[in-house]
């Protein structure tokens, strides 16, 4: 009888199911478990479940762990709580479970989680097969680099780290798992975005971030980028998100993926992500003749003194280059803001108003610094001793600069209500929804009143912000 195994992604929310439940918005599923799904589905019974976007009564959600044989896990910092639930949880229902955690918390803490069977330090998808086999017939495991896990009451690391030298060599993820769930919203609109990653890890090394290198940064080949895509619209997929952090890092490649699409007449819309110092007139030309609607930015912050502290290696120049150029091709711009570095003052936010009125940004969100163990600004208050050892990610606040927490929220929501308060930038961004074809998905944004529920909660007061 085949191995019953459920991939879970648990929630970023608080951990909860039944009444409790709140859904947790997504443009894409995550493509880690679908990536580890497609080596295991010839052999195992293979269920996917995202509690960001599903909900379960709770003895269903109990029923449905006694089931299984093997759960894997995917952590991140900011949803442990919900892990260490659901792993409580499944010790109570399944005994037998074996349960095994993997993703960037994993890979930043460099270690095993508490309460799993087995962690995966690295990418595993090259690796969960055999993992999953030498278990099942009780085979040694010590060979597989990078994995953790408690033999004779003691924690043991394998060494080295799982990773994939070759992107083109890996299967492209199970998407078919993702089927029927509730994904697809940015913005207020809502599409059915086939996820895709061309590329991984990251050169850079912003102050901020955990990657810090540990795993170096690779490209998918054009051809192999494009058999997906291929693939993708076999199964009736038109939009595309691409999740590579640098996208447009590599203008030769960037350059031939286009042309490919272009060639190919696959008529298809994409959301890319990429640096604003990667902007060019030519690339973006390309990019809006093949079908990219909009570019995400990591802009952070346009202030030069903010930028250089984060260590971003971009100018405020660049910035409005990136920003101008997407608009005058028609590509929507949409811009990633942290606020709260140690260094920030009203004077800071006062010009970020400022830059919002003069330039055409289309979109943006802005969240609060985090200081992440693995990143290079918790380690610099874990030094002071202003960060403890078990605050794994702490939300800004007064330990780190002028301004609590409460009063950074309404900085936040101050910032928000002027940005989605200026009727040309509304009017501007309809523009180019239309322009692109996209007057349909407009109107049935516009009907369903999601889009105003996301303009309406863009300038309204969040829940945190009125926390005492």
């Amino acid at each position: 009888m085949r191995k019953k195994v459920l991939l879970l992604h648990p929630n970023f929310k608080e951990y909860s199911l039944g009444k409790e439940w709140e859904e947790n918005e997504s443009l894409s599923p995550p493509l880690g478990l679908l990536y580890l799904a497609a080596p295991l589905m010839k052999d195992y019974n293979v269920k996917f479940i995202d509690l960001n976007v599903e909900n379960f009564e709770k003895k269903d959600f109990l029923q449905l762990l006694k089931e299984q044989d093997f759960l894997l896990i995917s952590c991140y910092t900011g949803n442990m709580n919900s892990v260490y639930g659901i792993i409580n949880n499944a010790r109570k229902a399944n005994k037998e479970l074996i349960i095994i955690c993997g993703g960037p918390h994993c890979n930043m803490i460099n270690g095993h989680v508490k309460g799993s069977d087995y962690t995966c330090i690295g990418e595993a998808e090259e690796y969960i097969k055999e993992l999953l086999d030498k278990i099942v017939s009780g085979k040694n495991v010590n060979n597989i680099p990078g994995l953790c896990y408690v033999k004779n009451k003691k924690t043991v690391q394998n060494p080295g780290i799982m990773k994939v030298d070759n992107l083109d060599k890996s299967m492209f993820p199970a998407l078919e798992l993702a089927v029927g769930k509730d994904y697809g919203y940015i913005a207020g609109l809502r599409i059915r975005a086939a996820p895709i990653m061309s590329s991984r890890g990251c050169p850079f090394n912003c102050k901020y971030c955990t990657h810090k290198g540990r795993i170096k940064y690779r490209e998918r080949s054009p051809e192999s980028v494009i058999n997906e895509i291929k693939k993708r619209v076999k199964n009736g997929y038109k939009y595309f998100f691409f999740g590579d952090d640098n996208f447009l890092l590599n203008k030769d490649r960037v350059m031939k993926i286009m042309d490919a699409i272009i060639r190919e007449k696959l008529k298809i819309k994409m959301i890319v992500q990429g640096r604003v110092d990667s902007a060019d007139y030519e690339v973006y030309k390309k990019l809006r003749k093949a079908g990219v609607i909009m570019i995400m930015y990591g802009i952070e912050n346009i202030n030069q003194d903010v930028l250089d502290y984060y260590n971003k290696k971009i100018t405020v120049e660049q910035i409005i280059n990136a920003i101008t150029l997407a608009d005058k091709v028609g590509i929507i711009s949409f811009g990633y803001f942290i606020l709260g570095s140690p260094i920030e003052t009203m004077k800071h936010y006062e010009c970020t108003k400022k830059f919002f009125d003069k330039y055409p940004l289309d979109i943006i969100l802005n969240d609060i610094l985090v200081y992440v163990k693995g990143a290079e600004l918790w380690d610099e208050f874990h030094k002071k001793g202003i960060i403890k050892d078990d605050e794994l990610s702490i939300v800004s606040d007064e330990r780190f600069n002028k301004f609590t927490t409460k009063e950074l929220f309404r900085i936040k929501n101050d910032l928000l209500k002027h940005f989605y308060t200026n009727p040309k930038r509304i009017l501007r961004l309809h523009y180019k929804i239309i322009k692109a074809g996209e007057l349909g998905l407009l109107l049935k944004a516009l009907l369903s009143g999601a889009y105003f529920k996301f303009f309406n909660f863009m300038k309204s007061p969040y829940e945190l912000a009125q926390r005492g």
